[in-house]
C-alpha cells in the first residue's frame, strides 16, 4: 500500500503542495496559511501526470 503524504503543519493527510518543493498541506492548513490556495498544486493531479508518463515509458 502506498502511503499518502502528510501535512507539514498538522500531520493530517495532505491534499495540496507547493510546486517544486516537499511542502505538503491538508485543505484546512492550506486555507489558514495561504490567502490564495490556487497557487498550490493538488497532489492527485500531479500523481496522475506522473502515472501517465510512467505508462507511456512502459509502452515504448
Amino acid at each position: 500500500m502506498i502511503m499518502g503524504k502528510r501535512c507539514t503543519i498538522c500531520e493530517e493527510e495532505a491534499k495540496l503542495k507547493i510546486k517544486g518543493t516537499s511542502d505538503y498541506y491538508c485543505d484546512e492548513c492550506a486555507r489558514e496559511n495561504f490567502g490564495d490556495i490556487t497557487v498550490l498544486v493538488r497532489i492527485e493531479e500531479e500523481a496522475k501526470k506522473l502515472k501517465a508518463i510512467v505508462d507511456e515509458k512502459i509502452e515504448e
